[in-house]
């Protein structure tokens, strides 16, 4: 399978470049106005897409049907990144953090993908591109935070 080199740096920088190229407050397009943004859940693969058909609400792809274009941050940033649209569109339907775990030689720390896949279920939510980056870096933070306790000594009573 073909992979792609990128850090976490690299990775975060395209989240960002991605959401001031669309803005904070974009969200993903309407199905009605575009269809091709959003995968059906009859097509999910069913190991890696969370509510496969279950709730019968399709999500947003990482590129659009017709293979042309980014769609959700993940898929953009990616692209952004130095992943072809065409790797991406073979893993439509797959969470975030599978994306990035099979694709990303070496690998990004669990930290980085569990962020990313945070990111996509806010927008999933039908949330901004604001939220979404919020909670990209909120599970970022609170990774470094509990490694930072875990390192602390413990405290003398």
């Amino acid at each position: 399978m073909p992979t792609i080199a990128i850090t976490e740096d690299h990775f975060t920088a395209a989240l960002h470049a991605v959401a001031g190229e669309r803005g904070l407050n974009w969200t993903y397009p309407d199905i009605d106005t575009d269809a091709e943004a959003y995968v059906d859940p009859a097509d999910q693969h069913p190991l890696f897409a969370e509510n496969s058909g279950e709730n019968g609400v399709p999500s947003c792809r990482y590129v659009s049907a017709d293979g042309h274009r980014a769609m959700c941050l993940i898929g953009a940033a990616l692209h952004r990144a130095g992943m072809p649209l065409h790797l991406l569109a073979d893993h439509e339907g797959a969470m975030a953090d599978a994306v990035l775990d099979l694709l990303i030689v070496p690998a990004l720390p669990d930290a980085v993908t569990a962020a990313a896949r945070a990111a996509q279920n806010a927008q999933d939510d039908g949330r901004t591109l604001g939220d979404a980056l919020t909670a990209y870096h909120s599970v970022l933070i609170s990774a470094r935070l509990s490694t930072i306790a875990d390192r602390a000594p413990a405290a003398i009573s």
